[in-house]
């Protein structure tokens, strides 16, 4: 009841001006770790009150490397009643940790994809529904200004109905070696921990497929290669000439999944070996009756053909669109415009008072539903069907940007005749 109550007075002073926001960070396993930090950090009216890691030893370090507060238990954390909590956790301690947070915080971003498991995801959410508190998962991408001007176009029916798509995503040679590929207890590797994010464009942007096709493979051994991107450690810089070889991951080299909605087909495939930097290959590409789009997140540009004029648009091939975005190895681990419109439409939320939302949450949940039948599918060699999500795949309400000129265009959904309901025909996943 004191959690609260306090709580409650927290947010009533949020949504009147009269304080600013307080943010702690619970779980420092993942990189992605050092860009929300110096993004809070960042933000005059957000006070980074520090961290807890379970790792004495990563902690003690992390301490050290950044000059946050280290605290030595999640209790003593928690005690401080921070408004945002934000955990970069390992997949397998997420939920524990989120679930412990959950009755003390206002507000809680948790690194993608949320859970391990399907089955530790049911559990998250469920756990979750108890509480009066935000749930976002961490999935920046999202909040790409080419994803946002995609969302747009679709939603305008410029081209056409859509009949296939395809998505790729991966890690580039050697990183699939990487800790953050190699969970133990995880689902699976590439195609979890990067398919996902992949996934979540996805199901935003289509809804929640009907029927998975998937194939998961771990290759013979191969290739031996040397790979200046591998980070081995959280704290190192990717080593130069570091040497793994095709067919000797935890998880697998390569997974494909056929995915089917009622009117289109899609394709998505990754791998753990692209001969580029992070996310230089990954695109959604849309083949339409009227036109096509070619969309990269990171860096953001969009390529958009169309047979005849459509929503205000000229027939023909456009100008390649291409918006701000920094450069080199590693873009996922910069505070680019896709991270910075993520913090504001979570602290819009806890300024403006709004009410909890966790459809955020619930989309990942759906993003899992959909990566458990890739697996299962793999290792069946069948097709399975997916039953209706309980909680609608839109753009996460929990995540809606502030109105705000940096903030991307809300979601939308495709038009209506692309998309019209059909029961499955395929044993039910």
């Amino acid at each position: 009841m004191a959690a609260a109550a306090t709580r409650a007075g927290s947010a009533a002073a949020a949504a009147s001006g009269a304080a600013g926001l307080t943010a702690a960070v619970a779980g420092v396993r993942h990189p992605h770790v050092f860009v929300r930090v110096a993004q809070l950090r960042a933000r005059e009216d957000v006070t980074l009150l520090g961290f807890f890691e379970n790792d004495r030893e990563i902690a003690v370090r992390f301490e050290r490397e950044t000059g946050l507060r280290r605290f030595d238990t999640l209790d003593a954390l928690l005690a401080q009643q921070p408004d945002l909590l934000v955990s970069e956790a390992l997949d397998t301690e997420m939920p524990a940790l989120a679930l412990a947070a959950a009755p003390h915080v206002r507000s809680l971003l948790l690194e993608k994809p949320g859970a391990p498991t399907l089955a530790a995801m049911d559990r998250l959410v469920a756990g979750l529904a108890a509480h009066p508190v935000d749930a976002h998962v961490a999935y920046q991408l999202h909040y790409s200004p080419s994803i946002a001007r995609m969302r747009e176009l679709l939603a305008s029916g410029a081209l056409g109905q859509i009949t296939l798509a395809r998505f790729n995503a991966g890690c580039p040679i050697g990183c699939g070696d990487e800790l953050w590929q190699s969970v133990p207890g995880d689902l699976g590797g590439v195609m979890f921990t990067e398919g996902c994010h992949m996934l979540q464009l996805i199901v935003d942007a289509l809804g929640v497929p009907q029927e998975v096709a998937g194939m998961i493979e771990r290759l013979p051994a191969g290739t031996v290669v040397r790979s200046d991107v591998v980070k081995r450690d959280l704290f190192d810089d990717p080593a130069p000439d570091d040497e793994s070889g095709v067919g000797r991951l935890m998880y697998e080299d390569v997974g494909v999944a056929l995915l089917r909605w009622p009117t289109l087909v899609g394709t998505l495939d990754v791998t753990a070996w692209e001969a580029t930097d992070w996310v230089h290959n990954w695109y959604l590409e849309f083949q339409g009756t009227n036109g096509t789009m070619k969309v990269r997140p990171v860096p953001p540009t969009l390529d958009l053909t169309l047979r005849t004029a459509a929503a205000g648009l000229a027939a023909g091939t456009h100008p390649t669109q291409e918006w701000e975005s920094p450069a080199g190895h590693e873009l996922t681990l910069v505070p680019d415009p896709a991270y910075e419109r993520q913090l504001d439409a979570v602290l819009h939320r806890l300024r403006s008072g709004a009410e909890p939302s966790q459809a955020s949450l619930h989309q990942a949940h759906d993003v899992i539903r959909v990566l458990d039948a890739i697996y299962r599918s793999s290792a069946e060699r069948r097709t399975l069907a997916l039953p209706a999500a309980a909680a609608t795949s839109a753009a996460p309400a929990a995540s809606a940007a502030p109105a705000a000129p940096a903030a991307p265009a809300a979601a939308s959904a495709p038009p209506a005749a692309a998309l019209p309901s059909q029961a499955p025909q395929q044993e039910t996943a």
